[in-house]
């Protein structure tokens, strides 16, 4: 397990490869995916990054982070698709201040919207 101080996100990489993403303040299930076709060994944090690094049982080292060009789009679908599920919890309005951020202000403080 690895923590994102960066982007405020905790990454989970399984020894099969898997990886999920989680948001650090709210324990949400932001991302899930295989990463590996092989063993993982071990991870590390790339701190400059925001992302970690991954060595697997081949002695493959690859790095992994947040892709910052298309985050913004891939949260904006997830809270528009929590919207039109009904979600009571104000899902709308979080879209709509996403949306505002957005229009006005950086991807660090777009992830930090609450």
């Amino acid at each position: 397990m690895q923590i994102s101080q960066k982007y405020s996100l905790i990454y989970l990489i399984t020894n099969l490869g898997l990886l999920f993403v989680y948001d650090l303040k709210t324990a949400t299930e932001v991302y899930s995916t295989k990463i590996s076709s092989v063993p993982i060994l071990l991870t590390s944090e790339a701190f400059s990054v925001g992302g970690f690094y991954v060595v697997d049982t081949c002695g493959v080292v690859s790095l992994a982070t947040v892709n910052e060009s298309t985050i913004v789009s891939f949260v904006s679908r997830k809270l528009e698709f929590a919207a039109k599920l009904g979600n009571p919890s104000g899902a709308e309005d979080l879209v709509e201040r996403f949306q505002e951020l957005f229009a006005e202000t950086s991807t660090k403080k777009k992830l930090n919207l609450r």
